[in-house]
């Protein structure tokens, strides 16, 4: 399922991050705590609709976020992970140990389907 009005996700996205400073969401985590699937054909159109969204945000300079990438066990796996402009932190290394490479990486590699880091 994929939000049917993409500037009221935007809002929902922005206020939901404002709400957990302390907390970057990868893209997975703020489709599935947003915009729960409707079923599994719909789950990568809405994964979608989320980045675009978000992405979307951090252009217009209301979130931040920073890139990550790993490979594991030969599949290559992209995510972003946006946080508040509230939590007063610019990397995402700033955010402790877990968020670090590699563990950051580690993490993101070990997820094949995403539950949010």
């Amino acid at each position: 399922m994929a939000p049917d009005d993409p500037a009221q996700f935007k809002e929902r996205i922005a206020a939901t991050l404002d709400a957990h400073p302390d907390e970057p969401w990868c893209t997975h985590r703020i489709f599935e705590t947003l915009a729960p699937p409707a079923g599994p054909f719909d789950r990568d159109r809405g994964i979608d609709s989320a980045r675009r969204a978000a992405d979307e945000l951090a252009a217009e300079g209301r979130v931040l976020r920073e890139y990550v990438s790993a490979v594991a066990i030969g599949v290559h796996c992209d995510d972003s992970l946006y946080w508040s402009l509230r939590s007063g932190r610019r990397q995402l290394a700033e955010f402790g140990p877990e968020y670090e490479s590699p563990t950051i990486l580690r993490r993101l590699g070990a997820h094949f389907e995403c539950h949010g880091l």
